[in-house]
């Protein structure tokens, strides 16, 4: 979930990965992207997300595994406190627009974010 302040993304640090993500998961069974998104985004941040607006699926090979990816924008004025998990997030931080080139992000993420998808923001 691409969650907008303004001009800047929040952005996660995973205890198991070294590039920046976004806050999210995987979906369960029965589950439907939107609701995995919700829940990860309570599960991860402790946040309840308001108006999600579904902006691209994004399939590739990520990890060595094929995988396809559905993204969220979730627009705000102002950051909520966060609940970080300290377990699977253990940082968290909003980023500018004009930063986002020069960071390590997830391969799905990077590709989210480049510069066609950054008109959804």
């Amino acid at each position: 979930m691409a969650i907008w302040v303004g001009d800047a993304v929040l952005l996660v640090r995973s205890s198991y990965r070294a590039e920046w993500n976004l806050p999210g998961g995987g979906v369960w069974p029965g589950e439907t992207p939107e609701g995995a998104a919700r829940r990860e985004l309570m599960e991860e941040l402790g946040l309840s997300a308001g108006a999600l607006v579904s902006a691209r699926i994004v399939s590739g090979q990520f990890e060595g595994r094929r995988e396809r990816v559905h993204f969220f924008i979730w627009r705000i004025d102002s950051l909520p406190a966060l609940r970080i998990d300290n377990r699977e997030i253990v940082g968290a931080r909003l980023v500018p627009r004009a930063q986002l080139a020069s960071l390590a992000l997830t391969g799905p993420v990077r590709m989210f974010l480049g510069a066609a998808a950054l008109d959804l923001a």
